[in-house]
């Protein structure tokens, strides 16, 4: 059996590469629903999201990647553009609003979590 090096003996469980995994799967990876989340909220624009992202669930997505996702999920019919307009009938920015479509894909996503959490971590399970 070997030993582990040194170095690994003294990290942290957050500071390992399968929490850091964790954390970028669950983040960044999936985008999507933390965008959909915000949605829920009202529409917004690209850049409020990635800020709203940053300060209510505390990371911080790529702006490429931020578009990205919204591209995607309007391509999708799960967003859809909405133009505001200013007082000079232009328009101002182009925001984002979830879709019926994107509603349901939250519940389910919300389905999914749950049941998946609770596989993992059973409330009544001696497994600690």
């Amino acid at each position: 059996m070997t030993t582990p090096p040194e170095e690994n003996a003294v990290l942290k469980p957050e500071e390992t590469k399968a929490f850091q995994r964790l954390e970028k799967n669950f983040t960044i990876d999936l985008l999507w629903i933390w965008v959909l989340r915000l949605l829920r909220d009202g529409p917004k624009y690209a850049y409020e999201l990635r800020k709203t992202i940053e300060t209510k669930f505390g990371f911080s997505p790529a702006t490429v990647t931020n578009y990205t996702i919204l591209y995607l999920l309007e391509r999708e019919g799960v967003v859809q553009k909405v133009e505001k307009r200013n007082s000079d009938e232009r328009i101002d920015r182009k925001y984002y609003a979830i879709t019926d479509l994107g509603e349901k894909l939250m519940d389910n996503a919300e389905i999914y979590l749950r049941t998946t959490i609770d596989k993992l971590f059973p409330k009544n399970s001696s497994n600690k």
